[in-house]
């Protein structure tokens, strides 16, 4: 299997595109800490993998706290020896309202970035000194076309996935020297639950007419260049973003 004796952690994994993440790497062989902050969500996630025949882990974690962060990187490395790969994939999305700079409040905003941007620092920070004792490992952030597009009434969530291309790159750079890669996958429109009951009808009907592939991607798109990332395949490949967005922005 393509990741068999590998410990992975993957945030925000309870439902969704994180919980979809979890399921893949575990049926690619590795030992899955499912980080969540729904205890209920987190636990039906442990055992939808451990009844597809994978090991997981849930560990309710809060990544805007660096006490729980670091609890939960202590917890899937003493259950399963160590950290190889870590998918910072939660966010706040789901119920983020469509609203104008004037209307947002500051507390919606410092919320977005302390999970988003923060989150991502955090959860990656607990998680070094378990990949330098493995001698390498593997971060991919979850980004987003937001980060590019700048799309009206969403300043909190666009100005969340712009900083965490920049930490990306600024990571990539850092931890180069301690064997560990980062990258970041930017999906455009997927049709999750949260998308669909979300994003008003008429913005998801232009974005899909906007793309080359006439559809709204799904959660199953994403797990092919998710495993990419965080697998030997990608192995020459760090700092850089992957967009899939069925043909909407081409990054050159």
């Amino acid at each position: 299997m393509l990741l068999d004796g590998k410990v992975a952690i993957v945030t925000g994994a309870g439902r969704g595109i994180g919980l979809e993440y979890a399921k893949a790497l575990a049926k690619e062989g590795a030992r899955v800490g499912v980080a969540e902050v729904d205890s209920e969500s987190g636990k039906a996630a442990e055992k939808a993998i451990a009844a597809a025949g994978g090991e997981a882990l849930f560990v309710e974690t809060d990544v805007s706290s660096l006490p729980s962060t670091e609890a939960m990187a202590a917890s899937v490395a003493a259950r399963f020896g160590g950290i190889d790969i870590l998918v910072n994939n939660a966010a706040i999305y789901a119920g983020l309202p469509f609203e104008s700079i004037e209307a947002m409040p500051p507390e919606r905003f410092d919320r977005v970035m302390a999970v988003n941007v923060k989150g991502v620092w955090l959860a990656t920070r607990a998680c070094l000194p378990h990949m330098r004792k493995r001698g390498g490992g593997v971060v991919m952030n979850q980004g987003s076309l937001a980060a590019y597009i700048g799309s009206p009434n969403r300043l909190h969530y666009n100005t969340s996935k712009a900083a965490v291309i920049g930490m990306t790159k600024a990571l990539a750079r850092e931890l180069a020297p301690d064997g560990i890669r980062v990258n970041c996958l930017a999906p455009g429109a997927i049709g999750t639950e949260a998308t669909v009951q979300g994003v008003p009808k008429e913005i998801l009907d232009n974005l899909a007419k906007t793309q080359l592939v006439k559809r709204l991607g799904t959660e199953a798109d994403l797990v092919g260049p998710m495993l990419y990332l965080v697998s030997s395949m990608s192995a020459f490949m760090t700092g850089q973003v992957m967009v899939v967005d069925g043909g909407v922005f081409f990054l050159s």
